[in-house]
């Protein structure tokens, strides 16, 4: 059969992207071009700290479930994921196994692509590097709606934007400056409504100038301290983040933010 219409993938994190081929008869598959490098065989970037930490190119258990047993319904996996996907069951999980059900895209874009839908148009946006090193948001310009999925609201975003970043490892490998130029490559969108695939509300262009805010006033209060000397252990205890303590997982998530800050920029300096 001819395709008929499109797949968008937000971007490649298995949860995302799993089971679209169920469309590969009708429909051409669309990502940023990045998927395709997740895809190549590498190690592929993974969410919630689950990184090749013993470096052999392929995934096990400790390294799914470890993030989640550190810091339970945040980061990581169950080991059921880990099992459902070591296909072989050899107690190794190659990125193969991992992809298996994922349909490749036939259609990769750099920066930006514009879709015509009869007599709409659509445009597909890649923000930058932050949750995901391949996210695409889709703007719907006649509507004025633009989609996006995990970023700017990551999973623990329900009723309110203001909610303190899940923050697992060091902000998902990304620089902390690159996650602020993603909420900024946002913010310069036309658009009203932004809807998410996380959270049970439509949300503002202000809501994303917040948590960008949120970000700067992070790096800008750890980056300071990390000038004056002052250890982790310090840090923890004299950024308050007074402005945000009234957001959703402030108690829970306030010193896994300032730790993943601090170890972000002793990184990306």
């Amino acid at each position: 059969m001819c395709p008929s219409g499109y797949v968008i993938y937000s971007h490649s994190h298995w949860d995302h992207i799993e089971g679209g081929g169920l469309f590969a008869d009708t429909a051409q598959f669309i990502a940023q071009e990045g998927v395709l490098r997740n895809m190549d065989g590498r190690y592929p970037h993974m969410p919630g700290d689950m990184i090749d930490r013993n470096n052999n190119g392929q995934f096990e258990l400790e390294e799914i479930t470890g993030p989640a047993a550190a810091h339970p319904g945040v980061c990581g996996m169950p080991a059921s994921f880990f099992q459902s996907h070591d296909r072989n069951y050899d107690g190794h999980m190659t990125p193969a196994e991992l992809y298996a059900e994922v349909r490749r895209p036939d259609i990769v874009y750099s920066e930006r692509l514009q879709l015509a839908l009869g007599r709409k148009t659509i445009e597909l946006i890649y923000p930058g590097k932050n949750h995901a090193d391949d996210g695409t948001v889709v703007l719907f310009p006649d509507e004025r709606v633009l989609f996006s999925a995990d970023f700017p609201a990551d999973a623990l975003v329900r009723t309110s934007m203001r909610s303190l970043p899940s923050a697992c490892g060091n902000f998902d490998g990304h620089p902390l400056a690159e996650w602020i130029r993603s909420y900024r490559r946002i913010e310069e969108l036309d658009f009203d409504i932004l809807a998410q695939g996380h959270g049970s509300v439509m949300f503002k262009k202000a809501d994303v100038a917040e948590g960008r805010q949120f970000f700067e006033d992070l790096v800008a209060e750890v980056s300071a301290g990390m000038a004056q000397g002052k250890s982790l252990a310090e840090l923890k205890q004299s950024i308050v983040l007074e402005k945000y303590k009234d957001w959703s997982q402030y108690q829970r998530l306030r010193e896994d933010n300032i730790e993943a800050a601090y170890n972000n920029l002793k990184i990306y300096r």
